[in-house]
């Protein structure tokens, strides 16, 4: 089988990682991938610069996240011919933009395509102000029609779509992200009574990161030289974040190829999202032993049970430092929640089970088109 997957862009981050284990996974299904994607903001880190995806990629230049009607019109007729040129079986569009544009596309073309557009998370909170995600919510009502399958990362991400009437008509599947779970040796937590936390993400709003400045200068102000944080990523947000820890023991990275693979030495997971679909950084900490701790949001909970295979936090700052303080005092307890957070990937979270379940349904529209 032959498969399109056309993104707004392949900045490192949960999508573009993503569609890198699903690629990887369904290539050992006998599925041949290809992805048309466009190119990142100058505050973004290029994905495939340092990741070799098992697909054929097709860049697309005049795609990208911003709007713009010159190039967006220019845009659908680029992915018009990859489409033709390419002749896939199925098309999986992803991301808001890359959505609409594919899914017309690929209906201008044939109108018996089959169409799935995978719904990472949802824009009805945190990520715009109230209008924007009411425009968001008109666009996806209408881009109903051009779709056949409707996948969700999480049961909240799809009871939250549904109930706001998009793709009521649908057939709806709800298809966890899924990532490889190493067979590395298991680490121990660092010794001593110091916690090292890591936060990873983009320096945008929607993932807070003064949130996390903010829990580390009350812990700093509670408990000195208990705890200590990395910040992996960069993004608008990050010269007022770096001015806002001034003094704080924090330390900036910048953006890191493969941050769980480059040696750095945590302890805890931070994530501080106002909103989320299922974050993998949670499951790559998961496939280190390692647990997380986060807001409830999004589909968050959806893995994270608390205190068993990670820690929910329903309040500010003051909550998540008030419990890492609490933790602090039986670090070994991290350790204990670091396996069951794993067993738990190793079960329901996996690269090979999310492929097959993409694969079981782009067979079955192929077999119904």
């Amino acid at each position: 089988m032959k498969v399109l997957h056309i993104i707004t862009r392949l900045n490192t981050g949960g999508p573009a990682v993503f569609l890198d284990y699903l690629t990887q996974s369904m290539s050992d299904l006998n599925c041949e991938n290809v992805i048309a994607y466009g190119y990142c903001e100058s505050n973004e880190s290029d994905y495939t610069e340092s990741h070799k995806f098992k697909a054929k990629l097709i860049k697309v230049n005049s795609l990208h996240r911003s709007l713009n009607p010159v190039d967006d019109i220019r845009s659908f007729f680029a992915l018009r011919k990859i489409i033709k040129q390419n002749n896939p079986q199925v098309i999986n569009t992803h991301t808001s933009k890359a959505g609409v544009l594919g899914r017309l596309a690929a209906r201008s073309v044939n109108r018996k395509f089959p169409v799935v557009h995978t719904f990472h998370g949802h824009l009805i909170y945190g990520y715009f102000a109230r209008y924007k995600s009411f425009v968001f919510t008109i666009i996806e009502k209408f881009m109903a029609k051009f779709t056949n399958s409707a996948v969700a990362v999480t049961g909240e991400t799809k009871s939250s779509l549904t109930a706001l009437g998009i793709g009521k008509k649908l057939n709806w599947q709800v298809i966890p992200i899924g990532i490889t779970p190493k067979d590395n040796q298991i680490k121990s937590i660092s010794a001593g009574d110091k916690i090292k936390l890591l936060w990873v993400g983009r320096f945008t709003d929607i993932k807070d990161p003064f949130y996390a400045i903010e829990v580390l200068k009350l812990l700093n102000a509670q408990s000195p030289n208990k705890f200590e944080l990395t910040m992996v990523g960069e993004g608008e947000l990050f010269e007022q974040a770096k001015a806002a820890a001034k003094a704080l023991p924090i330390t900036f990275t910048g953006w890191i190829v493969n941050p769980f693979e480059s040696g750095i030495d945590f302890d805890l997971l931070l994530i501080t999202s106002k909103n989320e679909g299922l974050p993998l950084v949670m499951l790559e900490a998961a496939s280190n032993h390692r647990v997380t701790m986060s807001r409830d949001v999004g589909g968050v909970g959806e893995f994270i049970k608390n205190n068993e295979t990670g820690y929910l936090i329903n309040g500010g700052a003051k909550e998540m430092a008030d419990k890492l303080i609490q933790i602090s005092g039986n670090k070994k307890v991290l350790e204990e929640l670091g396996m069951t957070a794993n067993k738990l990937l190793k079960q329901r979270f996996s690269a090979e089970n999310m492929a097959k379940s993409y694969l079981s349904l782009y067979s079955s529209l192929t077999i119904s088109k």
